[in-house]
């Protein structure tokens, strides 16, 4: 075959093949772009005709919710702060109005507030101004139980901007076996029941009968006791019942509990035994925790927890735990506690009784905790609300 004739029919096959596939390339390039162009499109057209779609953001401003919780429990109030977000780096000036907030399930509206003023403010760059609290100046609880949203709108420098935020709240009787954080090899535990009443509505629980199950040894308790309790009441079934601790573990006490109404109540709970104390307060952290937000002129709720940083379980001995806030001349003292720290988890030290700040602003608890000859101290910051 002639070579110059070969290589003319190779190189005509090649620019057919090379055609084709540009032709293919261009096509799929082509319904690519149609079908973004599909796509932008629909989105634009439900944009404008939708009712439901709305945005919470003008000029870098984002309108945005808070909730201290998500999931509520009765007789738990409701806390949420409304505030204007700068998602820019420079500082916003800008007029807000037409504020309006409301808070409503299926069935009905909660609460409603509208200030159709305008006020003029500024936000620093990438910070958040705070605009409204719910819950500050009217207690909002005891809700039946169900699903609740917040929605917000409100103008700002003259455009609407609408934002929801969802949350649950929920009812239940609660049943808590008590007992000391751990115990030694050797030792006794009494176990005892709290019933705590979690709904909105007074319970009058009739209990007729209880049993405990340890380690495969029974007690039974058939005594007739009638509770009648608050919302957000609790009391204590005292029990006669006594186990023997005989090795060392996580063991699990079970508590079956019969009531007047013929229903049944089953749960368990968790007893850590050791063989001796440890009192060294080494790999230890502590933070902060509140229940719900701290204003002034209210009791604060309050919780000093400890943090274990180590990966294995701690029984600590504390022989004294020692609060002081200077600024308002508070100081309380607990003494003799145990307390039990799973591998990198924490648990309460201590709940600081009869603490109510008359001041708003942030606040300095200095925590000492004492046992045997070693002594750990740290400084906590307590933020108050007005």
């Amino acid at each position: 075959m002639d070579p110059r004739k070969y290589r003319e029919e190779k190189e005509a096959e090649i620019r057919r093949t090379y055609g084709e596939m540009r032709k293919r390339s261009f096509r799929f390039l082509f319904l690519n772009i149609m079908i973004v162009l599909l796509v932008f499109t629909f989105m634009f057209f439900v944009q404008r005709v939708s009712p439901q779609t709305y945005s919470n953001i003008v000029e870098s401003l984002q309108l945005v919710v808070e909730l201290s919780k998500v999931e509520y429990l009765a007789p738990d109030p409701i806390f949420a702060k409304v505030y204007i977000v700068n998602t820019g780096r420079r500082d916003k000036d800008f007029i807000l109005s037409d504020f309006y907030i409301k808070l409503y399930s299926e069935n009905k509206t909660v609460f409603e507030f509208s200030y159709p003023r305008a006020i003029n403010s500024n936000v620093t760059g990438l910070g958040k101004r705070l605009v409204y609290e719910l819950g500050k100046d009217v207690t909002l609880s005891n809700l039946e139980a169900g699903e609740y949203k917040i929605f917000v709108s409100c103008k700002i420098n003259g455009r609407e901007v609408r934002t929801e935020r969802l949350f649950k709240y929920q009812e239940r009787i609660d049943y808590i076996i008590l007992s000391e954080p751990y115990y030694l090899v050797g030792e006794r535990f009494t176990p005892s029941l709290l019933i705590v009443n979690r709904t909105k509505d007074r319970q009058k629980i009739e209990v007729v009968r209880v049993v405990w199950d340890f380690l495969g040894e029974k007690f039974q308790e058939d005594k007739a006791e009638t509770f009648s309790l608050e919302p957000g009441g609790s009391a204590l079934f005292s029990s006669k019942a006594s186990f023997l601790v005989r090795e060392k573990g996580e063991h699990e006490i079970g508590c079956t509990v019969y009531l007047s109404d013929g229903s049944v109540k089953v749960f368990k709970a968790l007893v850590p035994v050791t063989s001796k104390h440890e009192e060294k307060l080494d790999n230890l952290e502590m933070n902060l925790e509140a229940d719900d937000v701290v204003v002034v002129n209210k009791l604060a709720r309050i919780r000093v927890n400890l943090i274990n940083k180590l990966n294995r379980n701690r029984f600590l001995k504390i022989d004294r735990v020692t609060i002081s806030i200077v600024d308002i001349g508070y100081s309380f003292v607990a003494s003799s506690r145990r307390v039990f720290l799973p591998p990198f988890g924490k648990s309460t030290l201590i709940q600081p009784e009869r603490l109510i700040f008359t001041s708003p602003g942030v606040y300095e608890m200095i925590v000492t905790v004492q046992s045997g000859d070693d002594k750990i101290i740290k400084k906590l910051s307590v933020a108050v609300g007005k």
